[in-house]
This record gives C-alpha cells, sequence and structure tokens, in this order.
C-alpha cells in the first residue's frame, strides 16, 4: 500500500514538473518574436555580426537622378527605392527588403544619399517591435544603413540643410539623427499627427534655425530657435492644415488645408517677415504642393473648383497669383511632384488604383515637352528628383 501511494507521489511530481517545463517553453516560444524583433538584438546583429559593405562615396554623380517608391501592386515589381535619370535612363532598384513595405523621401544636399522609411508587413508586424525605421540609401544602392532602432515608428525623415544629419517624427515629437545613426537630439515636444503619402508637417528654413509646424485646431507653429523653445503660433488657419513648407528664400511658408465642413481645400502663402497673407487659393482638392528651389512658383497635384473630375498640375505664380495648367491629362492617383533643381521640370508619377504599370513623366513648367522617363510594374506613391 506505501508502495502504491508513493508511485502516485512520483507521478505528480513528474505531471507537476512536466507541466512547469511545458509552462516555460510556452513562455520562451512566445517571447521569441519579441526577442527577434527587438531593436537592441537588431542593432547589434547589423554592426556586429552581418556588418554592411561600405563602399566610399564618389565626390559627385554623374547626373542628378529622379528617385521613388514602387508599392507592389497585382504584378511581380518587388517594392522598393528606385532611381531614373532625367533622361530615362538607367532605370535602377537601390534598396528592397523582402515583405517591406516604404513611405517618405528625402535627399542630401549633395544628392548623394536618400532617407526613407521603410518597415515590414509581415506577421510579425503586428507586434509592438516591428515599426517602420529609417535607412540612409546612397544614389547609387552600394552603401545603405540603418539608422534607427527604437520601440516607436520613426516617420517624415527630412536631411538637414546644414550639415549631415536627418530630422524626423517619433511618438508626436521632432528628433534628429546623425547620418551615421547616432547623436539623437530632440526639437520638439508636442503631439504631431503626420499624414500618409508624403504630406510634410513640419518643415526647417535652409539654415536650420527656423521651424514651422502643422499644428492642431488650425494653428500653423513657428520658432525661431531649432529646439522649437520659443515656439508660438505663426497663424491660425480657418481650415485644418494638412502639410507646410518653406521657400528657399526663407521669406515665405506655404501650408494647405481642409475645411471640414465644405471639404475643399485652401493653399496659404504666408510672409513670415509681415505676417501676413500673400496669397489664398481655394481649391476643390489638393494632393501636394511644392515650392520651386528658386522660390517664384508652386507646383500643385490636384483638382480646380471649376474642375469636375480628374487630378491635374497646376503652376502658380507667387508675384502675380495666377494658377495655370501645365498638364492637360488626368495624372492618375497616389503619385507625387517634385522640382528639377534649375526649376525649369516638373516631375510626376501616375498610377492606377489597382493593377497595371506607374509611370514617371517630366515636363517643362510652361507645360510643354512632356516625356515619359519609366514604366513599371507597381504602384509609385512618392517622387523626389535629387538637388544635385
Amino acid at each position: 500500500m506505501k508502495k502504491a501511494k508513493k508511485r502516485t507521489g512520483s507521478r505528480a511530481i513528474g505531471c507537476r514538473r512536466l507541466f512547469l517545463a511545458a509552462c516555460i517553453a510556452l513562455g520562451l516560444l512566445c517571447s521569441l518574436p519579441f526577442i527577434l524583433t527587438s531593436p537592441e538584438l537588431q542593432w547589434h546583429l547589423d554592426h556586429n555580426v552581418r556588418p554592411p559593405v561600405i563602399t566610399p562615396a564618389p565626390a559627385s554623380k554623374e547626373s542628378d537622378l529622379i528617385a521613388f517608391i514602387c508599392e507592389q501592386n497585382d504584378g511581380n515589381q518587388p517594392a522598393g527605392v528606385y532611381v531614373v535619370e532625367p533622361d530615362g535612363s538607367h532605370l535602377k532598384q537601390i534598396h528592397a527588403r523582402p515583405h517591406e513595405s516604404y513611405e517618405y523621401l528625402s535627399w542630401s544636399r549633395d544628392g548623394i544619399w536618400v532617407a526613407v522609411v521603410a518597415g515590414s508587413h509581415s506577421l510579425l508586424a503586428m507586434l509592438p517591435d516591428e515599426k517602420f525605421e529609417i535607412f540612409r540609401v546612397r544614389f547609387d544602392g552600394l552603401d545603405t544603413r540603418r539608422l534607427t532602432y527604437n520601440h516607436s515608428q520613426e516617420i517624415d525623415p527630412r536631411w538637414s540643410n546644414v550639415g549631415r544629419s536627418v530630422s524626423f517624427i517619433t511618438r508626436g515629437a521632432i528628433h534628429r539623427i546623425s547620418d551615421s545613426g547616432h547623436e539623437i537630439s530632440r526639437s520638439y515636444n508636442s503631439y504631431i499627427k503626420p499624414y500618409p503619402w508624403g504630406r510634410r508637417v513640419f518643415d526647417w528654413s535652409s539654415d536650420d534655425r527656423k521651424l514651422v509646424i502643422v499644428g492642431t485646431h488650425g494653428a500653423v507653429l513657428y520658432s525661431t530657435n531649432p529646439d522649437g523653445s520659443d515656439l508660438g503660433v505663426l497663424t491660425r488657419a480657418e481650415t485644418r492644415p494638412d502639410a507646410v513648407a518653406w521657400a528657399a528664400n526663407d521669406e515665405q511658408i506655404l501650408y494647405y488645408s481642409r475645411d471640414m465642413l465644405s471639404d475643399y481645400k485652401t493653399l496659404t502663402v504666408f510672409n513670415v517677415t509681415s505676417r501676413s497673407e500673400d496669397t489664398s487659393l481655394k481649391m476643390d482638392a489638393i494632393q501636394d504642393a511644392r515650392w520651386s528651389p528658386n522660390s517664384e512658383w508652386i507646383a500643385i497635384k490636384g483638382r480646380a473648383l471649376d474642375e469636375s473630375e480628374g487630378e491635374h498640375i497646376y503652376l502658380l505664380d507667387i508675384d502675380t497669383g495666377a494658377m495655370n495648367y501645365v498638364t492637360t491629362m488626368s495624372t492618375g492617383d497616389f503619385g507625387g511632384i517634385s522640382w528639377s533643381p534649375d526649376s525649369e521640370w516638373i516631375a510626376f508619377s501616375t498610377s492606377p488604383r489597382r493593377g497595371g504599370d506607374g509611370r514617371i513623366f517630366k515636363i517643362k513648367r510652361d507645360g510643354t515637352a512632356l516625356h515619359q522617363l519609366a514604366e513599371i510594374d507597381c504602384r509609385i506613391i512618392e517622387i523626389s528628383w535629387s538637388p544635385k
């Protein structure tokens, strides 16, 4: 009888041990995805286990380039960052990773580097540590480096106009990081809601000293210190601002906003010195608006009030306030616009909503000399012409 009780007790202890081991194994299995996707482990792998092969950067490129982001559609073209020369030659993919999604493009002032945001949409994307991060990519794709390793999403990167750093938004604040991935500093700490498809919600002046931000409740915020310590309301729009941008002359900013009741858009050119509006333009839709490098024009992708359907590229003359058509055809969906460095050409992209090829075009600002530069089996969501 005692032996039977002893065997029963031994079996109970064995079951408890087996249950405990199963719990530990299950806990390790559940925590494994978090460990594998942790920023600390990824930093260690990238810098110690699999350091990138870096080719010394040349002094200059042979030509300026147009970079664009391909988002995979029903075709077989992989998502990634591509470049093409302004004459349509040498189309090349410079960055792509399996199961990655891309947003936002920003060229460095020397035209050598592109900052881009990439994030995974795999099964692990539902986990807290699987976030969008910032990568630095050389124009030829021979040198790629991940810059951020954090527990939150990093978006809207912007190369510094002075020096070699990248500003970006994370957790509602603007941060700055060196191009080597070190020396993170905070410039502004408040709630900033970024928008998709390349809409910029903050911008620096050409000397990186003054900051303008899309605020809440129709406010456009302004600071004359890089750290945002004297941030105040520059102007308050009647409608909710969507995006903001400095002119290269540092005298004017543009912002466009949406009326919540009528749903029309207003593009405003605001003079920072006089604290007054220079131009106010109402449109049925505004998808994108970009200053020309010489600060004389604004290219607008949208739809005028007198248009029944379809979007076009328009040119707004800052001196006269006149707006004219650049394109006579509809520009399609989910594209972008960007100026050439000499302010003579406008590059833009068209993409179908589902399936089909995305296309890159360039056109003179007066609406002549339309050229197709590239056709690729993907949806093009952003485009950027290099400064050099």
